[in-house]
């Protein structure tokens, strides 16, 4: 989600909150670059914030955990963060973080771009996080509050949002002041967690079964060859996992986590926040007493979030990746407490492993006295030529299949 923002001077101005009707209000939490009370004034709300999630059943990502791990490592330099929260009296009822970056226009005009702390490696989408009850009144103050920070033009813009819920954050009887337009971006794979796990895997094509059931022989075969879930240990487990990830093409290629030292404190910093309010779950295969396959997951209500995965190549004539992946879906159709495995992504090697997909969408948002704007609306208008050529697409989706994921083994 971003608000880009034309300012005649690169410093934000920020307005005081409207007052709001019903007990509703709104506060501003700046960091101290910007002469507010930084991480400290947003560590008061990180138990009411964490309980927000859990009570909307939301991704973790959206947390005060993944959110400040973030902003504490990830910031590019020269940028830096504000978050609104909607409170009803004392209760918090919503948060939405956002992050100021300077950029500058053709000519040397100055400009300010606000958007919420995305990054494809450490976040994924982030969108703000209200109680369903209060969406109709704290989302519109979010957007009316973003408008009336001084600037020329605007856009707010959320992406990845899964497409069923178009209709709900662009209704304009609730949104009176914004205007949306909406982009396919991509999709995302999940496994409904229906029925038993032999009438799952009974569910898979015969020859991917069979080969499923091969490489779960030669892993038995193994010595020392164990599979191990935790939710603890998190220190050891954290850097067990990052050595796994950093093996061959994405050391090479500089997309593991041990290639960008941020990441590395982000991670560190993330997993132990995570383990701390229990949404934390690792998965690994050991084979000689060393772990050689790994996978970085959450669980929030009754959803698993598989958000990372890796293994090492040298044993990759094991299929090590396959046969956790098949392990930890098999003890998810069996622990009776999740009801969808989100892989969070969508790539073809997904397909064996009879997963659905869900449709993907980026949807910008503009003050409703706007009407045209083509520095937000041209690159949508080139996702959407993208997207209506199956070839051109195909070229788009390798590139990114190529930098961002490998089939695993």
């Amino acid at each position: 989600m971003s608000l880009v923002c034309k300012c005649p001077e690169m410093e934000t101005v920020f307005p005081e909150p409207q007052s709001l009707s019903g007990g509703l209000r709104l506060e501003v939490i700046r960091d101290t670059a910007s002469g507010g009370t930084g991480f400290q004034g947003l560590e008061k709300h990180a138990e009411a914030w964490n309980s927000l999630v859990r009570e909307t059943g939301r991704n973790p990502m959206l947390s005060h955990a993944w959110i400040t791990s973030h902003l504490q490592t990830r910031l590019n330099p020269g940028d830096s963060w504000f978050c609104l929260l909607g409170f009803d009296g004392d209760r918090l009822v919503g948060v939405c973080p956002i992050v100021t970056v300077p950029r500058r226009w053709p000519g040397g005009r100055k400009c300010l771009r606000f958007e919420t702390p995305y990054d494809i490696f450490t976040t994924g989408a982030v969108e703000p996080l209200v109680r369903t009850d209060y969406h109709e009144r704290i989302c519109p103050a979010f957007h009316d509050y973003l408008w009336s920070i001084p600037c020329n033009c605007a856009c707010l813009r959320v992406r990845g949002l899964p497409e069923e819920r178009v209709p709900q954050i662009t209704n304009r009887n609730v949104f009176r002041r914004s205007s949306a337009i909406v982009d396919r971006e991509s999709s995302e794979s999940f496994i409904p967690v229906q029925c038993s796990a032999e009438e799952y895997f009974g569910s898979l094509s015969k020859n991917f079964h069979r080969n499923y059931r091969r490489i779960g022989r030669r892993i038995e075969e193994q010595p020392e060859m164990r599979f191990r879930f935790e939710t603890g240990n998190t220190g050891l487990n954290a850097e067990h996992f990052m050595d796994i990830e950093h093996q061959g093409w994405k050391a090479q290629r500089k997309t593991s986590i041990r290639s960008d030292k941020s990441y590395v404190e982000f991670f560190r910093l993330l997993t132990k926040r995570l383990e701390e309010q229990g949404w934390l779950k690792w998965a690994f295969l050991d084979i000689g007493g060393e772990p050689v396959a790994g996978q970085f997951m959450v669980q929030s209500g009754d959803t698993l979030y598989v958000v990372k995965i890796g293994y090492n190549e040298q044993f990759s004539k094991l299929s090590p990746g396959a046969a956790l992946f098949g392990r930890v879906i098999e003890r998810a159709f069996e622990s009776g407490g999740v009801k969808e495995i989100n892989f969070m992504s969508g790539y073809s090697w997904m397909k064996d492993w009879n997963v659905q997909s869900r449709d993907l969408v980026n949807v910008a948002f503009f003050p409703a006295s706007i009407r045209r704007w083509g520095l937000c609306k041209q690159p949508m208008q080139l996702r959407s030529l993208i997207n209506r050529s199956p070839s051109l697409k195909k070229a788009v989706d390798g590139f990114s299949n190529r930098l961002l994921n490998r089939p695993i083994a």
